[in-house]
């Protein structure tokens, strides 16, 4: 299976890609994402200003991934969650796992969340982890 794992450095994200890590397996292709270039939605998203960043940003989360075989890749765009869904149709994604602060109400509605964006543009199934 083809899962791609939306991680922009906060916890909220590394949570997702430690629990991925407990119920995928290692013939799963897994290619943990992120998106540069991108305006914060809350304090506690992480800004990542460059695709050097980016990269680093995913080396160190690679390193977490208890052996499994990971790809990654940093994309660029204003919009996370297209940038993503674009990534997923490029590659055959089957899966689409991302972290959630589990917000609700008025906070969702004036922050937005990029989990919610996901689910909701994303054509193949969305694990949000909380």
């Amino acid at each position: 299976m083809k899962v791609v794992i939306a991680y922009d450095g906060s916890d909220y994200a590394k949570k997702a890609v430690l629990f991925s890590m407990n119920i995928l397996k290692k013939d799963d292709e897994i290619h943990i994402v992120t998106v540069v270039k991108e305006a914060p939605k809350s304090p506690e998203q992480k800004i990542i200003e460059s695709e050097d960043k980016g990269k680093k940003v995913l080396d160190e989360i690679a390193s977490e991934t208890t052996g499994l075989p990971v790809k990654t890749k940093v994309l660029e765009s204003v919009d996370v969650s297209d940038a993503i869904v674009q990534y997923c149709k490029e590659i055959g994604c089957e899966l689409i796992i991302t972290g959630s602060r589990g917000l609700t109400g008025l906070k969702k509605i004036v922050m937005g969340s990029v989990s919610s964006s996901l689910v909701s543009k994303s054509d193949v199934p969305v694990l949000v982890v909380k």
